[in-house]
């Protein structure tokens, strides 16, 4: 699903940054701040994801008398 966001969203963001007035060296700045911003979320995403998983592990069954 991100990947498909990426898709549809992110390429809009890429292209607003391509036609926005700049200079080139702030033009590439910019797009650097994308990826880091976008690698960041992937992270997170990824750690939040594991935390779920690993969070079956820890839960133990009630015992119910």
């Amino acid at each position: 699903m991100r990947k498909d966001n990426q898709t549809r969203t992110g390429s809009d963001v890429y292209a607003l940054i391509r036609r926005a007035q700049m200079s080139g060296v702030d033009r590439q700045v910019a797009i650097d701040a994308m990826r880091i911003a976008e690698a960041f979320a992937d992270a997170v995403l990824w750690v939040k994801e594991k935390v779920a998983v690993l969070g079956t592990y820890f839960l133990k069954p009630s015992v119910k008398h």
